[in-house]
């Protein structure tokens, strides 16, 4: 099982995931957000996201991902987004 921390990219980064075409592409078919996008992912594919914010509004966005799913394809189109490339070594 993956443990992510700062799966959205982290502090400075998370342009990079959020403007990514194939995840803004798949957030706007859902009418959902690049975030939920990628922690839907993270929670279909069985990892531990574990998501950082001080925002009130951030925080309740984050867990607004229970209320739809991704499809067999889409969950392939971001598995294969994968770079095998960190943001950073903590």
């Amino acid at each position: 099982m993956l443990e992510s921390w700062f799966p959205l990219g982290g502090r400075g980064n998370t342009q990079t995931l959020f403007n990514d075409d194939t995840i803004a592409s798949i957030a706007t078919s859902h009418g959902k957000t690049s975030a939920q996008i990628i922690l839907r992912w993270h929670l279909q594919a069985g990892n531990i996201a574990i998501p950082g914010s001080s925002n009130e509004a951030h925080i309740a966005e984050n867990y607004a991902i229970f209320d739809f799913a991704l499809s067999d394809e889409e969950m392939a189109e971001l598995t294969a987004i994968d770079r095998d490339e960190r943001f950073a070594d903590y």
